[in-house]
Order: structure tokens, then C-alpha cells, then sequence
């Protein structure tokens, strides 16, 4: 009985501490920023695939590349957009860095 208590016990310590690393604890602009960020992530992922595709298969990936880019300047311009509103210092962070990310990667630095 006490190792099941015991077992109970780390499970909830794990699940709490997981909640708190992931961004449970995120306040409603640093969530907006960070669905940005998601969004940004999988952007860059999509131009990876493409780069991937074209040297792996030599097929003409241009328009997959060039859709990733458009996605990019698209939430950059959300990004500049929910920054005007923001203004906890946490989620203005996170937003400047997002947009240094962004601009080194539409200049084809950052990918």
C-alpha cells in the first residue's frame, strides 16, 4: 500500500513539474507569443522537408520553399501586430526574440 501511495505521489510531482517546464503556467499574451513560436517552428520544419526533398530526389521544390517564406512573413507581420498590444515583460521578450528569429531567417541566416 505504501509503495502504491509512494507511486501516486511522484506520478503527481511529474505531472506538476511537467505542466510548469511546458509553459503550463503561461500567462494569455506569452500563450499568443508562443503559438507564434509553434507556428514559426513548423514553418522552418517545412523548408527543411523541401530542402530535404529537392537533394534527396532532385525534384523542384521551389514553390514548398517558397510557401514556408510566405507562412514566415505572414507571422512576422502577426507578430508586429500583437506586439503594439503587449505588455508584460515576459511576453515582450519572447516576442523580440521571435522577431530577431524571424528576420535572420527571411534573410537566409537563419535556417
Amino acid at each position: 500500500m505504501k509503495k502504491l501511495l509512494v507511486l501516486i505521489v511522484l506520478l503527481a510531482a511529474g505531472y506538476f513539474a511537467y505542466q510548469y517546464f511546458s509553459g503550463g503556467n503561461l500567462s494569455a499574451e506569452q500563450k499568443q507569443v508562443q503559438a507564434l513560436v509553434d507556428d514559426f517552428a513548423n514553418a522552418k520544419q517545412r523548408l527543411t522537408q523541401a530542402e530535404r526533398s529537392a537533394g534527396l530526389s532532385g525534384v523542384d521544390t521551389t514553390s514548398s520553399a517558397e510557401e514556408a517564406i510566405r507562412i514566415v512573413a505572414q507571422l512576422k507581420e502577426k507578430l508586429q501586430a500583437l506586439q503594439e498590444t503587449l505588455t508584460e515583460d515576459k511576453a515582450i521578450e519572447m516576442a523580440d526574440k521571435l522577431q530577431e528569429d524571424m528576420q535572420a531567417f527571411l534573410s537566409g541566416k537563419g535556417y
